[in-house]
């Protein structure tokens, strides 16, 4: 997996973040090698494609069923 120097999440990026039910680690990959149950999400998919493009620090927010989720990019490998 290659690492982005400059800090922005894409495809091949860990990206630890922080929400109001704790703290999460995602690896974003491409759809074929998402297995979300192991913390592995598509690019494609609501969550992954938020997190493209964001730096450590921002607060990226998602809809889900239950309403707004944000999550706070705390760190990017």
């Amino acid at each position: 997996s290659h690492h982005d120097q400059n800090g922005i999440v894409s495809v091949g990026s860990t990206v630890t973040v922080s929400s109001p039910r704790g703290e999460n680690k995602f690896t974003i990959v491409g759809a074929s090698e998402a297995d979300p149950a192991q913390g592995f999400i598509s690019n494609e998919s609501p969550l992954g494609e938020a997190f493209i493009g964001h730096k450590i620090g921002e607060k990226v927010e998602i809809n889900v069923p239950s309403g707004k989720m944000v999550y706070l990019i705390k760190e990017i490998k």
